[in-house]
């Protein structure tokens, strides 16, 4: 099945459990699917790619964003917390990666949806 085909066919079984559509097409997917990239809706996809994906994208806008937080306010430039900041963003990063992983499976488990290879 192409995969276009699959996600048109994925959607309707999302839009059948009755959960809202920003729940299973969340914006950032959203986007994605408009530039072309094909990727599955984060409910059918499998526990580690939305942990991973997820993760890094909340770690890098985060970190940057608490880079330009602790940049504009120059004393803070040179204390350890400065020093730690990627790794506080890895941590970010992780705990939000780990969450959405989380929450995707209770939906995918709670509504008994297959996973993406298994879309027909």
């Amino acid at each position: 099945m192409m995969t276009s085909t699959r996600r048109e066919a994925a959607l309707q079984l999302l839009e059948a459990t009755g959960m809202r559509k920003s729940s299973y097409a969340p914006p950032g997917v959203l986007l994605l699917w408009r530039l072309g990239i094909d990727c599955p809706p984060p409910h059918f996809a499998r526990f580690w790619s939305v942990l991973v994906l997820s993760g890094v994208y909340f770690g890098i806008f985060w970190g940057l964003l608490m880079w330009l937080f602790m940049w504009l306010s120059s004393a803070a430039s040179k204390s350890l917390l400065f020093a730690s900041l990627p790794l506080a963003a890895c941590f970010a990063g992780g705990f939000f990666g780990l969450g959405m992983a989380i929450y995707y499976a209770y939906g995918r488990k709670k509504y008994q949806l297959p996973l993406w290879e298994d879309v027909q």
